[in-house]
């Protein structure tokens, strides 16, 4: 799931975001829909509930409708997550939200909404697809590049490219990397290293990483050594190429990640738990404690400000996505108590995807 606070991807330049009306009701219910009696202990030795399978069914039900709701809704982030986080679960099913999105006056949305119907292959709406290229906001355009080109339209990947090297914005320009590594395009390769000399010596280094994070996804080695380096970096770099390293699911980085979620006085929580999400990528659960533990975080700082944020979102969140690659069942109570609890509903909707993502690695 690319979260734009934790969802984990590399992080995504965010769009123009303005949010209209009052919150929506969709928690509320999703909060009903998923109040069923458990006992939830706090210990990380609480063994899991035991569920038979049609409570198992009844979860996986109850938060996949938590998450259409979400994403049929007015939640900004969190319904963006939301029509992120279907399109891996219940593409089928998020479709109609996905072709609402798209018509939604905020920019973030229809990105969402773009990128989710080019991942399903929607092929029915490539003249919608075709429609936003045309869109006012650059990062919107180059999602609906991006859909036309997963339904055959290869021609629209041009876009993607001439963004990447002549966009005067670096988040413009990190993002067209960023998708053409997720077209999954071995002919994208000239492209994006011709755009690696291009930024070589720009203060640009998201863009840098996301060249190197879609080199790596095409799977070329050289590029994932790269990432490895830069996770050595200052905080911001080390986050970023962690954020890549932790999507790849490459077992050449399992030592970088597991040395990064093992130093624990130099990196703040944030960088450990993304760790710990790369390793649960690769079947390893070293980090499942700490992200359990991590649930309930909330930050020290009485009085964040804009350079010194609140992080108990994104700590909380971040510790979420881990248990999800993670998969150990032990997590799902505490994850059915925040996906019942309406006061975040963009914790709501992490938690409803990693309980689904549990249940589907468990085969449960």
């Amino acid at each position: 799931m690319r979260h734009t606070a934790g969802r984990p991807q590399a992080r995504r330049a965010e769009l123009p975001l303005r949010a209209r009306g009052g919150r929506s009701t969709w928690y509320a219910a999703g909060a009903a829909a998923l109040s069923l009696a458990l006992v939830t202990g706090c210990a990380d030795t609480t063994p899991p509930v035991s569920l038979s399978p049609l409570e198992r069914r009844e979860l996986y039900t109850r938060s996949t409708d938590l998450l259409l709701r979400a994403a049929q809704s007015d939640l900004g982030v969190a319904s963006c997550n939301a029509i992120d986080a279907l399109a891996k679960l219940a593409p089928r099913d998020g479709i109609p939200a996905f072709r609402q999105a798209v018509r939604s006056e905020i920019p973030l949305m229809r990105y969402a909404g773009y990128a989710a119907m080019g991942e399903v292959r929607d092929c029915d709406s490539l003249p919608v697809f075709l429609a936003g290229i045309k869109d006012p906001n650059p990062l919107v355009r180059l999602a609906a590049a991006y859909a036309a080109c997963r339904c055959g339209k290869t021609g629209y990947a041009r876009l993607l490219v001439r963004a990447l090297t002549q966009e005067p914005d670096p988040a413009v320009r990190a993002e067209a990397a960023s998708l053409l590594g997720r077209l999954g395009e071995p002919r994208a390769e000239k492209a994006l290293r011709a755009a690696l000399r291009l930024v070589a010596n720009e203060k640009a280094r998201p863009v840098l990483l996301n060249i190197y994070g879609a080199l790596a996804a095409l799977g070329h080695r050289d590029a994932v050594q790269e990432l490895v380096r830069y996770a050595q970096g200052d905080l911001e770099t080390r986050t970023h190429a962690l954020l890549l390293l932790a999507d790849l699911g490459n077992p050449d980085t399992a030592e970088a990640l597991r040395y990064r979620f093992m130093t624990r006085h130099e990196d703040y929580v944030e960088t450990r738990l993304i760790a710990a999400r790369g390793l649960g990528k690769l079947g390893y659960k070293d980090g499942f404690d700490l992200a359990r533990r991590m649930l309930t975080f909330t930050d020290p700082n009485p009085n964040p400000n804009p350079e010194n944020p609140d992080r108990t979102y994104p700590v909380r969140s971040m510790a979420i996505h881990a248990l999800a690659e993670i998969g150990d069942p032990r997590a799902i109570p505490a994850l059915r108590e925040i996906a019942a609890n309406s006061n975040d509903p963009r914790l709501q909707v992490a938690a409803a995807y990693a309980i689904c993502r549990i249940l589907n690695r468990t085969g449960e």
